[in-house]
C-alpha cells in the first residue's frame, strides 16, 4: 500500500520534526595604525630696533652714533601633527557552502548511467557546488517522500509528479524569482500548460499558473507494432485510417495457436492503456475539468463499451494474453512481453523507446504506429510531466540558488540532450524536442523510424492530463485496484466499471465534506 501524508498524519499525528542549519560568520579585528606626518609652519619673526644717542661733553663736536640693536623675539613653532589612521578592515567570511540534497529519482539501470555522465559535467562546471546524492529507487520513492516531508526530513531538490506536488504545494518553492535572478526564460522548456493554457489538467508542474517544478521528463500513450512480424504474417502496416474494428481483425492474424505469438498485448495498467481507450470514446477520468472535481467520469456509455473492447481481446477473442499468462511467456533477461517478439502491437506509453530497445535490441524491427481512432471515430492521448522540486528546508539550510543551479542544469540543454541521445523519455528542452537529435534515427542501433509520433502525440491537441488535485493518489489507488477484476477475468467489465465509478464517487464525495 502506498503512504501518502494523509495516512502518514493519521499514524504519527500532528507532529513534525523541523531541521535549520546554523549560517556561521566571521569578522576580522579591526587593525589601526598611526601614521605621524609632521607639518613645519613658519611664524614671522619681528625684529625691533633700539634708537641709543650719546652726547660727549665738553666737546662741542656732536657725535651721533646710531647702534642698532636687534632682539630676537623667540615664538614657539606650532608642531601640526596630521594623524593618518589607516584602518584595515578583513571582509566578512562567507556562511559555510552547504552540500545540496539531491533526491535522486534515476538511481538504476540506464538512467542511472545517464544521471551519472551528467552529473560528471556539472561538477566540472559548477565545482563550488557540493552534492549530497540520496538513492531512492522508483520503486518506493513516492512513500519515501512521503514520509521525510511529513517528518520535515526532506532534502533540498526531489521529483514530483503532479498528485504529490499538489500533496505538498506548501513544502516546495515557487521557480519565478529563481528564474529571474538565472536569467532564463521559461519558454525556453517544453511545459504542456503553458502550450495549452485552456486545459486544467494539463498543470502538471504548477498550480494555477505558478511555476513549482523545473521541467524534467515526460512521457504520453500511443501504439507500438512488430513490423518483422507483420511481414511474416502479411498484415499491412498501419496508418491513421486504421480503427479499433481494424485492430482487432489484423490482430487475429497475428494470434497463434500455439501461443508463440498474440496480435495485442493489452497489459493491466491503466494510465497509458485502458484509460485511454475509456478516454478515447466519450468517457474521461472525472465528470468534469475543476479540481477538486465532484465526481468521476468514465463509466459513461461509451466508457464501458471501450473498457469492454478492451476486456474483450484478452478473455473473448484471446488475441492478447491473459495477465496470469505473461510470466509463462517471457524469456530470460527480458521483462517485457513486447520485446520477445511474441505481440503484433502493443499500446501503451511510448516515450522511452531508448529502455525498450535495450531488451529488444536486434531481435526484430519495430515502430511506433499510429493510433487507432475508436468506436466513435475519436483519438485521445495521455500525457504526464515529471519536474525536479526545492524544498522549503533548502531556505534554513541556505542551499537555495545552489539547488536552482543544479535543476537549471538537468532541464538545461546539456542533461536533455543525453536524455535526448539515450531516448529514455521525452526531453522537455524545446530545442531538443525538435531537432534531428531527437527525430531522426541513429545509425548502429535499433530504435522506432517514427519518432515524431512520439512528439505529436504528447503535443497533439486531443492529450489530456490527469488532473491532479490533493488526494488524487487515493482516488487512483480505488480506480486502478478496483478495475483489477475485470481485467483478470473475475467479473464482467461493464459491472465492473460500474461499481468502480460508484466506489470512486464515494470517495470524492468525502473529501468534499473533509474540505468544508
Amino acid at each position: 500500500m502506498r503512504v501518502t501524508r494523509r495516512r502518514l498524519i493519521q499514524l504519527l499525528g500532528t507532529g513534525s520534526v523541523a531541521a535549520s542549519a546554523v549560517v556561521l560568520a566571521a569578522c576580522g579585528e579591526t587593525k589601526v595604525v598611526e601614521k605621524i606626518v609632521t607639518q613645519t609652519v613658519e611664524k614671522v619673526v619681528t625684529k625691533e630696533v633700539e634708537k641709543v644717542v650719546t652726547k660727549e661733553v665738553p666737546v662741542e663736536k656732536i657725535v651721533t652714533k646710531e647702534v642698532e640693536k636687534v632682539v630676537t623675539k623667540e615664538v614657539p613653532v606650532e608642531k601640526i601633527v596630521t594623524k593618518e589612521v589607516i584602518k584595515e578592515v578583513t571582509a566578512p567570511q562567507k556562511a559555510a557552502r552547504v552540500p545540496v540534497r539531491f533526491m535522486n529519482y534515476w538511481a538504476a539501470g540506464a538512467r542511472k548511467e545517464n544521471m551519472d555522465r551528467g552529473l560528471v559535467e556539472f561538477a566540472k562546471r559548477y565545482p563550488d557546488i557540493t552534492l549530497k546524492i540520496e538513492t531512492l529507487p522508483p520503486g518506493f520513492y513516492d512513500d519515501k517522500i512521503n514520509i521525510m516531508f511529513a517528518a520535515g526530513t526532506i532534502g533540498d531538490v526531489l521529483v514530483m509528479n503532479g498528485a504529490d506536488m499538489l500533496e505538498h504545494t506548501a513544502d516546495v518553492l515557487p521557480l519565478a524569482d529563481q528564474f529571474k535572478k538565472a536569467g532564463l526564460n521559461i519558454d525556453d522548456y517544453l511545459v504542456l500548460a503553458r502550450e495549452q493554457p485552456d486545459k486544467p489538467d494539463l498543470e502538471n508542474l504548477s498550480v494555477k499558473g505558478v511555476l513549482y517544478g523545473f521541467p524534467f521528463m515526460s512521457g504520453c500513450s500511443g501504439w507500438l507494432y512488430n513490423v518483422s512480424l507483420f511481414e511474416k504474417a502479411g498484415v499491412p502496416n498501419p496508418d491513421a485510417k486504421w480503427t479499433w474494428a481494424t485492430v482487432l481483425d489484423n490482430a487475429k492474424k497475428l494470434t497463434k495457436a500455439d501461443k508463440s505469438s498474440y496480435g495485442l498485448w493489452h497489459r493491466d495498467g491503466a494510465e497509458f492503456d485502458w484509460m485511454v481507450f475509456i478516454s478515447q470514446n466519450g468517457g474521461w477520468l472525472f465528470s468534469e475539468k475543476n479540481r477538486p472535481p465532484k465526481s468521476s467520469g468514465f463509466a459513461t456509455q461509451g466508457g464501458i463499451e471501450a473498457f469492454q473492447y478492451y476486456v474483450d481481446a484478452i478473455h473473448k477473442h484471446k488475441v492478447s494474453p491473459a495477465p496470469a499468462e505473461i510470466p509463462s511467456l517471457l524469456s530470460e533477461g527480458i521483462t517485457d512481453l513486447f520485446a520477445t517478439g511474441k505481440v503484433g502491437m502493443l499500446p501503451g506509453g511510448i516515450h522511452g523507446p531508448g529502455s525498450r530497445e535495450q531488451q529488444i535490441k536486434t531481435r526484430f524491427v519495430w515502430d511506433n504506429m499510429p493510433t487507432p481512432l475508436s468506436n466513435k471515430g475519436k483519438l485521445a492521448f495521455s500525457t504526464n510531466e515529471l519536474g525536479h522540486y526545492i524544498s522549503r528546508w533548502s531556505t534554513d539550510r541556505g542551499s537555495v540558488e545552489d539547488a536552482f543551479t543544479l535543476i537549471s542544469f538537468i532541464g538545461g540543454d546539456y542533461f536533455q540532450g543525453l536524455i535526448a541521445d539515450w531516448r529514455g523519455a521525452i526531453p522537455m528542452f524545446k530545442k531538443l524536442i525538435e531537432s534531428d537529435r531527437w527525430l531522426k534515427p541513429i545509425p548502429g542501433r535499433a530504435l522506432p523510424k517514427s519518432m515524431n509520433i512520439i512528439t505529436d502525440n504528447f503535443r497533439s491537441k486531443e492529450n489530456y492530463g490527469l488532473m491532479f488535485f490533493d488526494g488524487w493518489s487515493q482516488w487512483w489507488q480505488i480506480l486502478t485496484s478496483g478495475m483489477q477484476a475485470a481485467l483478470i477475468g473475475e467479473a464482467p467489465a461493464a459491472d465492473t466499471i460500474k461499481k468502480v465509478e460508484a466506489e470512486t464517487n464515494k470517495f470524492l464525495a468525502g473529501l468534499a465534506t473533509k474540505k468544508k
